[in-house]
């Protein structure tokens, strides 16, 4: 007979960004990220509540972090499952947004900024971010380099960031 041993529960992490292009842009939000909650820029999103579906949490997210009413997704932009020391099995979705109305103006306190960037603009300040698993398969997707809906599978301990599989 065998014994386990009794684990004890770790808080799930599950995040929606949104992709909102308008003509050659790419909005982006202005937050606290990285090393020391250094001010970067990033794809506007957050953490999924508990009774959300990933749709109703990025209406709810953008419309926080922007001030934008979105209509359903159109498509899967990306995946990435991370698993970490201190969130393992964290799922991030991003999603293509094609309708969408009103007028840029977060309503969240942690966004200082939310805007539209020419897409070069948009990839040269999601390269700046200091995570491989925030950085790759977003600037992947807006460059094409990667096909959309890829699934990006990392391995983090400490600071080691290991893209483990990509399909």
């Amino acid at each position: 007979m065998t014994t386990e041993k009794a684990r004890t529960p770790v808080p799930r992490v599950q995040l929606v960004m949104g992709i909102l292009r308008r003509d050659d842009e790419v909005l982006l939000v202005r937050e606290g990220l990285g090393a020391d909650s250094a001010l970067l820029r990033s794809l506007p999103g957050g953490g999924v509540e508990d009774g959300e579906l990933l749709h109703e949490a990025l209406r709810r997210e953008r419309r926080e972090e922007t001030g934008l009413l979105v209509g359903d997704p159109v498509r899967t932009a990306f995946l990435v499952h991370i698993d970490s020391e201190r969130y393992p099995s964290a799922m991030a979705v991003a999603f293509e947004i094609d309708e969408w109305s009103g007028t840029v103006a977060p309503q969240d306190g942690d966004i200082e900024q939310a805007a539209f960037f020419p897409l070069p603009a948009a990839v040269q300040l999601l390269g700046e971010l200091d995570s491989a698993p925030q950085r790759e398969p977003v600037v992947g997707c807006l460059t094409g380099r990667v096909a959309p809906g890829a699934t990006w599978l990392y391995r983090n301990r400490g600071r080691d960031e290991t893209l483990v599989a990509r399909w």
